[in-house]
């Protein structure tokens, strides 16, 4: 199925933000900023029967979305809504479309549907991003051999003012989908990182920015839980230096599923940054603890379940909830 011809300006923009994707490629980029400034400065002149004709200055909401690790494949996708004063939009229901364009084309086909969630932040709820879970049939990166672009729409109810009645809008977002997962995936092995422990350090403070960390989070390393022989969580976060400022969180809830699930599983908490305790919070310096790259991660945090045969059974980009992560270790524990 086609999307809807785009106007000649909104084919320059298209074009604007390949080139945009062909730049960040090059500098290795993983951040979506450039090309959300670029899809946001970009102003389409109406034409009957196109759903994304938006009012001068651009759409009244953009779409972010925040993954960092997208491929072919099944893919959990987060995105937030945010108006033009960077206030969160929550409406209650999105429908969401996959749309794939081939290089040089103005139309795209729409690959996949389906409905999205909003997932609350804690510590009250108020925050959060909303959840889909979406299948990529082929890479698109506007770069190399993947030349297609793939982008996400955005459909739903939305009124700029209480005063005026909601019409439904439909907004869309570039995404660069992989050939494939540069983080592990489920069903491949646990990358065997030598990750402090309580036996390596006398001072847990030096591997952990937790305020108060819980050695039950640290009796092993990554490589020894995963060849334990029995599942394993295992949480890359920092929880004095998150920028979503969900680590903390996490982080406890990895402590409670600990002490519920002690003797059945284990638990590993991995902090990002080398010496949290010497970092200064004002100085954006600071160095990754090996284990990041060994695991190809450029955000945090990150969850990941690994069953008892060493391999990925699950993983979560951001913050997953107690109650979602639970559901995930417990299919590990009865597999």
């Amino acid at each position: 199925m086609q999307e809807s011809p785009v106007s000649s300006a909104a084919t320059s923009c298209s074009r604007t933000m390949q080139h945009g994707w062909r730049r960040l490629a090059r500098a290795a980029k993983s951040t979506l900023l450039l090309l959300m400034l670029t899809a946001l400065a970009c102003t389409a002149a109406p034409a009957d029967g196109d759903p994304f004709s938006q009012p001068p200055g651009g759409p009244p909401v953009s779409l972010v979305v925040s993954n960092s690790d997208l491929a072919v494949g099944d893919n959990r996708v987060s995105f937030g809504l945010v108006d033009r004063d960077y206030m969160p939009v929550r409406p209650d229901t999105v429908a969401l479309r996959a749309v794939y364009y081939e290089p040089g084309a103005a139309t795209g086909q729409v690959r996949y549907r389906t409905e999205a969630e909003f997932l609350p932040w804690p510590p009250d709820g108020r925050r959060g991003v909303f959840i889909a879970n979406v299948s990529f049939d082929q890479a698109g990166t506007a770069t190399g051999d993947t030349m297609g672009i793939w982008e996400l729409h955005a459909t739903f109810d939305y009124a700029q003012s209480s005063s005026e009645a909601a019409e439904s809008l439909t907004i869309g977002s570039v995404v660069s989908v992989a050939p494939t997962h540069r983080a592990p995936f489920i069903g491949d092995a646990a990358p065997l990182s030598d990750t402090p422990t309580v036996t390596t350090v006398t001072d847990l403070r030096t591997i952990s920015s937790s305020p108060e960390p819980d050695p039950a989070l640290y009796k092993l390393s990554v490589a020894q839980a995963a060849r334990a022989g029995k599942p394993a969580v295992i949480t890359f976060a920092t929880p004095a230096f998150c920028v979503t400022a969900t680590c903390g969180p996490q982080v406890s809830d990895l402590s409670v599923l600990a002490e519920r699930y002690e003797g059945q599983a284990n638990f590993v908490h991995v902090e990002v940054y080398r010496d949290p305790h010497r970092i200064d919070p004002a100085d954006p310096t600071r160095e990754l603890v090996p284990a990041v790259d060994e695991w190809g991660l450029v955000s945090e945090p990150w969850t990941f379940v690994v069953g008892s045969d060493g391999r990925i059974a699950d993983r979560f980009e951001q913050y997953v909830p107690p109650q979602l992560l639970e559901t995930a270790l417990l299919a590990a524990i009865n597999r």
